[in-house]
């Protein structure tokens, strides 16, 4: 079982890259994100999350602003026009390539099994990386939650509906989706945005391996 430090980590590393996934960064959010690196929830050893970093910090130095970061974002993704790389798991798994296809749905009944729904429901697709993310930030607190009230099986519950997420749905189509991203960007910001959810991504997966043994 994954400890309560590994779970609170994991929670809050995921939480903010799922919202800094879907909603273009602010000069308030740039702000506190940077304040917060040296504070990062997941260890800059791995070498996503090390070159996530020292894309952000140069994202800094460079002094790129909030409306360049936006327009990478938007162009990336597209927000308001073509994506260069949808963000969309059901694009890159269908076989047509669409949107809310088969896998939409299936991202959806899982927020169910967490007795919840997804935070953007009828506004983006359920299975945007970042309410991919978001789903394993709600999985990790929904564990945490259970722990605190010493429901060891619940947590153990939410952790592997977690585990079966991240293996049915999130390691088949994002790692991919976030290089061909991270390649595409025209900002260190998003460069960074990639890298940090590919570490996070990574370390998780090594954790739930790990506790699978």
């Amino acid at each position: 079982m994954l400890t309560f430090d590994q779970l609170d980590a994991f929670a809050a590393a995921f939480s903010t890259l799922g919202r800094l996934q879907i909603t273009p960064a602010t000069p308030e959010t740039i702000a506190q994100v940077v304040d917060l690196l040296d504070e990062w929830p997941e260890p800059a050893t791995g070498k996503y999350t090390a070159a996530g970093i020292e894309a952000w910090r140069t994202s800094v130095a460079r002094g790129e602003s909030a409306s360049d970061i936006h327009r990478d974002h938007d162009l990336l993704y597209g927000i308001s026009a073509g994506a260069k790389v949808a963000p969309f798991e059901s694009v890159h798994r269908s076989e047509e390539g669409l949107v809310f296809d088969e896998e939409t749905l299936e991202v959806r009944e899982q927020y169910r099994r967490l007795g919840l729904q997804a935070p953007r429901l009828n506004r983006e697709p359920d299975d945007h990386i970042g309410l991919e993310l978001d789903f394993l930030a709600q999985a990790c607190v929904s564990a945490l939650t259970a722990l605190e009230q010493d429901a060891a099986l619940a947590a153990e519950r939410y952790v592997r509906i977690a585990t079966e997420f991240t293996r049915d749905h999130l390691l088949v189509w994002a790692p991919d989706m976030l290089r061909k991203a991270e390649e595409a960007a025209t900002t260190d910001w998003m460069r960074g945005l990639e890298f940090m959810t590919l570490g996070a991504i990574e370390a998780w997966t090594a954790a739930i391996e790990e506790d699978a043994q």
